[in-house]
């Protein structure tokens, strides 16, 4: 397309991540004959470091865990609206994206979580089995886990998804349904004296609209689409997360078959909070567990060139350690081929849900995943389409949940 052609659209959506590339899809299948656009650049082809890219996104890695018991209510509800469209997205485009290999919970059985667990799971009829510390030792034998753990298994309607299939079915259905897919990265967003958005990318181009969605992620805060007074003012952060993916071997591969998804909380333990993905095939050819860590490794960062050097980065080495550590213990008998750590980084919100809501006339903000965000972009991105096509709030769970947060200076 040449420069400086300007395209004209009802709704703009600005960001081709999981939750973006939901929302463009939901606007163009329920939306018929609405001019919509998606825009974003795609994954980098080059290592990061050496792309020349001045964005990034999450979805770089073929591992998320998906489920429905959590200590959250509303995770679990969006968690299980998005789980539940997994088979219509992949057959509807032919991209497989979900594995069912289910999901446990496993911590110290005197543990706060679980009662907030098991509250959750009857509000919202979710099934489960509670397996005490001999179930646990005998259906999962490759763990090492002290006498007094227990563990509640979603063996159904869990898992894990790959980010990048999941936008990759997003963005085609989206296609399928007449949405545009522009390939940039948006420099800035200015408005018209006739109320437009006037919408300029890296390569020069120029598109209008009447009406954006901003789901820009990590870079939200350092880049010039929302107005600057506002921006300053949004309370979020940038917060890092570090992941250690270990090959496995042929050898030792038919040692974890049937391996689920496994999330560790100890809230009274220093980093008792991590997640254990099962041998995942990646896109070189070999098969990778991966741990993360939850809020004790998370770093918050502060401007776009530190956000920039995260991504062109490996991680945090005493987070990529302690990880490490944590996979000795509770895999003692695995023996990785290699070892190495990855980095991506995510919006955090004060009230640990995505912001979604109106941030000025015809532009609404949907970021803010809090790390949680991959397995439930489908509903959150569907809720983003429902909230720039009405004038009020029109959602089942009310829309405090979700609500802008603004500093007060």
């Amino acid at each position: 397309m040449e420069k400086n052609e300007e395209n004209s659209y009802d709704v703009a959506v600005i960001g081709a991540g999981c939750m973006g590339s939901a929302c463009a899809r939901h606007l163009a299948e329920c939306y018929k004959g609405m001019k919509v656009c998606l825009i974003g650049p795609d994954e980098p082809t080059l290592p990061r470091s050496q792309s020349g890219r001045s964005v990034f996104a999450a979805y770089y890695d073929q591992g998320r865990i998906t489920r429905r018991l959590d200590t959250d209510p509303v995770w679990s509800r969006i968690a299980d609206r998005s789980i539940s469209r997994y088979p219509y997205l992949q057959e509807s485009t032919g991209i497989q994206y979900y594995s069912e290999v289910g999901s446990i919970i496993i911590g110290p059985k005197q543990d706060i979580i679980w009662g907030k667990i098991e509250k959750c799971a009857k509000d919202l009829q979710i099934n489960y089995n509670r397996l005490n510390n001999k179930d646990l030792k005998s259906r999962f034998p490759y763990l090492h886990l002290a006498d007094d753990y227990i563990g509640f298994y979603e063996a159904n309607s869990a898992g894990y998804i790959s980010p990048r299939g999941q936008v990759k079915a997003e963005i085609k259905a989206a296609m399928d349904n007449g949405c545009q897919l522009i390939r940039d990265i948006v420099y800035q967003v200015q408005r018209s004296q006739d109320g437009k958005f006037i919408i300029t990318t890296e390569s020069n181009r120029v598109i209008s609209s009447q009406k954006i969605v901003v789901a820009t992620g990590a870079f939200t805060l350092f880049k010039d689409i929302i107005p600057t007074d506002i921006r300053k003012k949004l309370a979020i952060t940038c917060g890092t997360q570090t992941v250690v993916k270990l090959q496995v071997s042929e050898e030792e591969l038919k040692d974890y078959t049937g391996m689920p998804c496994i999330l560790h909380r100890n809230s009274s333990q220093q980093n008792g909070d991590w997640y254990l993905l099962p041998p995942i095939l990646y896109p070189n050819g070999k098969y990778y567990i991966k741990i993360g860590h939850s809020k004790d490794f998370i770093r918050e960062i502060n401007t776009y060139e530190h956000v920039l050097e995260w991504f062109h980065g490996t991680g945090d080495i005493e987070a990529k350690n302690t990880l490490v550590d944590i996979i000795n213990h509770f895999l003692p008998h695995f023996k990785p081929v290699s070892i190495e750590s990855d980095c991506c980084a995510y919006t955090l919100t004060p009230h640990n849900h995505v912001m979604i809501g109106n941030i000025a006339e015809g532009m609404v903000l949907l970021t803010g995943g809090n790390g949680h965000a991959a397995k439930s972009a489908d509903e959150l991105g569907r809720i983003g389409a429902l909230t720039i096509m009405n004038e009020s709030w029109n959602y089942d769970i009310s829309s405090e949940e979700f609500k802008l947060c603004l500093n007060s200076s």
